[in-house]
């Protein structure tokens, strides 16, 4: 045995293992994208009941907005864009289907 095994034997800090193992951070705007992206999924699925025309563009609006700002790297931004769309498109079909208004704000 050679004095070289005297650096294995260390045991870690919680530094060297927040460093080595933890992954990192999100950083603000990445919080605020899946934040955005969150309130468009809301608005999105909220749009199926009432006034999709106005409910519906806010959440497209909001995630387009969080996708712009998480670009490429972040899924959730490309799922409340779907779920926003999606929300609107059936809403606004169905508010047309069962002879609603489409612009109203009747919550009964």
């Amino acid at each position: 045995m050679s004095a070289d095994n005297e650096s294995i034997a260390t045991p870690m800090t919680q530094i060297d293992y927040a460093e080595r193992k933890l992954e990192g951070r999100d950083t603000g705007t990445q919080s605020a994208s899946a934040l955005l992206s969150g309130l468009a999924c809301g608005l999105g699925v909220v749009s199926l009941w009432c006034a999709p025309m106005i409910i519906g563009f806010f959440a497209i609006g909001f995630a387009m907005l969080g996708l712009s700002i998480a670009g490429d790297r972040d899924r959730i931004g490309k799922i409340g864009l779907i779920i926003a769309v999606m929300g609107w498109l059936l809403g606004s079909v169905l508010a047309i289907l069962i002879g609603n208004s489409v612009i109203s704000l009747n919550i009964t």
